[in-house]
């Protein structure tokens, strides 16, 4: 159970908070800085691998604020069916940047839709063996963050409220993740796969500001992030024709 200090700041399950919090929407503008910041590295800059560092913090914010969502939520329902709605809308978008794969709204479809399952099935291991079962269809499928990103929306889940056993599976996930497709990158002779798995050691940046969460939502502007995500992303495609214009 979370604790609540004399202040009324809410901690996420370490000791209270005392000195500088940040609330649900203060970690939303982090995300869409971080965000933008990951896709100005992919799209125009690939040489400033700095900027995709960055742009690792956004993933593990958007994975523990579904999380708490999940947990706070009255109609699931309706929150299934606006990340559906969305994912299904933005899609034609992000292809329009991306030649491959999935926009991160079916990340935190399959994720939401997985702590659903985990929370009514009473077995450890058949629990492990959907979470694995998922990941893997998340690779396949090419999720936004493969198997990643629903890996690490079930470890904060599984961690919620014991904020040093995150830090613990979070820190273990990213490095057997790197160390896995260091491996892969040496089977298959395809450096790519080392390359953006060290890069994404650079979410546990975003611990030291998950500690600071005070469990309040702060202001209401719950789509901000949904319309913000297709938006930034056709401003980007819109840039990168003006740079393809002036190229020729």
């Amino acid at each position: 159970m979370r604790k609540q200090s004399k202040h009324g700041a809410m901690t996420a399950g370490g000791p209270v908070q005392t000195g500088l919090t940040i609330d649900a929407f203060g970690l939303k503008l982090i995300v869409i800085a971080a965000m933008t910041a990951d896709h100005l590295g992919a799209l125009i800059f690939p040489e400033a691998l700095w900027l995709r560092v960055v742009g690792r913090l956004a993933m593990p914010i958007i994975a523990f604020l579904l999380v708490e969502g999940f947990h706070h939520t009255h109609h699931l329902g309706r929150y299934l069916l606006r990340l559906l709605v969305f994912a299904v809308l933005t899609q034609p978008v992000y292809r329009l940047v991306f030649p491959h794969g999935l926009n991160v709204f079916f990340d935190l479809l399959v994720g939401l839709c997985l702590l659903w399952a985990v929370q009514r099935i009473r077995s450890r291991w058949l629990t492990a063996m959907l979470v694995l079962a998922v990941g893997v269809a998340g690779f396949y499928i090419t999720l936004d963050w493969w198997h990643l990103g629903v890996f690490m929306i079930y470890v904060f889940d599984v961690t919620r409220g014991r904020f040093g056993w995150t830090v613990v599976a979070l820190s273990a996930l990213l490095l057997a993740n790197a160390g896995f497709f260091a491996v892969v990158s040496a089977w298959t002779g395809d450096p790519s796969y080392q390359l953006i798995n060290v890069i994404n050691l650079g979410c546990v940046l975003a611990l030291p500001i998950l500690a600071r969460y005070n469990g309040r939502r702060g202001p209401d502007c719950r789509a901000l992030f949904y319309v913000f995500y297709p938006v930034h992303l056709l401003i980007f495609y819109a840039v990168l024709r003006v740079l393809a214009g002036a190229a020729v």
